[in-house]
């Protein structure tokens, strides 16, 4: 007779069983880091319930409308982004974690948010008009698109619901300055100087930057005689460079000269 301890056979099974081990295995790590990130949140936000969704890298900008130069300052945040569900008022946040410092990126979605998403990049003004608009670069557009379309989730969600939204404003603006918030304010106070602003890849980008979010262009020199408002260079800059990366507007251009020939 043999020896009775049992043997351990190699699985030799279909591949597409094994292609369900693995699956199951990456799931399970997934998992696993998932409840690992979740715990490092909680140690900032004890209220947070868990990450909705996450992406690993993006670049935050702000808005600049003051000033002689107007535009897109680099905030001095980068690192992974989170969109966040609390136990408590304000029901979720979106948190961009600073790998340089303490300083994060902290807002907490309103029913009252403008999102206009473009390639690469998610632009959002928050319901508090002395706020900069914020803009967030992400390297891989289907990132940007998966961030994207769980903020519109989220966003639709809570407009659904405006008497919990008018509730959670007035409950946070009871309480005192929380550590997140002075943190974000000490961001804004570290900001570099001007930058060129983050590249758009169409012909709007005027109304990317006001438009669209009803501002005002603040640059008011004017023409000697025709008293014809001049954009900063810093904007015909990215303008200029927008429409170079626009292949109908180059095609267009390449019409006119062939027919000007």
């Amino acid at each position: 007779l043999g020896s009775p301890c049992a043997r351990i056979i190699p699985y030799s099974g279909p591949w597409h069983s094994r292609r369900v081990f693995d699956v199951l295995g990456i799931m399970a790590n997934e998992h696993e880091h998932m409840a690992r990130v979740t715990s490092l949140l909680r140690e900032q936000d004890p209220d947070i319930s868990h990450p909705v969704i996450h992406s690993q890298f993006v670049v935050a900008y702000l808005l600049q409308q003051d000033g002689p130069n107007p535009g897109w300052r680099k905030a001095n945040i980068e690192g992974a982004v989170y969109l966040v569900k609390r136990n408590t008022f304000p029901k979720y946040q979106l948190l961009v974690k600073n790998q340089f410092n303490t300083s994060d990126l902290l807002d907490n979605l309103h029913p009252d948010w403008e999102l206009d998403c473009q390639k690469n990049y998610i632009f959002y003004k928050v319901e508090d008009t002395n706020e900069r608009i914020r803009g967030l670069w992400f390297h891989d557009d289907t990132e940007r698109q998966k961030i994207e379309n769980a903020l519109e989730s989220v966003l639709e969600e809570i407009r659904k619901q405006p008497e919990k939204a008018a509730d959670s404003q007035a409950m946070v603006a009871a309480n005192p300055l929380r550590p997140q918030q002075a943190q974000h304010q000490a961001m804004q106070g570290q900001m570099d100087g001007p930058a060129a602003p983050p590249p758009m890849n169409n012909e709007n980008h005027m109304d990317v930057l006001y438009s669209q979010f009803g501002l005002r262009n603040t640059t008011e020199q004017a023409a000697s005689q025709d008293n014809v408002a001049i954009a900063p260079a810093s904007v015909v800059r990215a303008v200029l460079h927008a429409l170079a990366d626009d292949e109908q507007f180059i095609r267009m251009l390449m019409q006119k000269i062939n027919n000007s020939q």
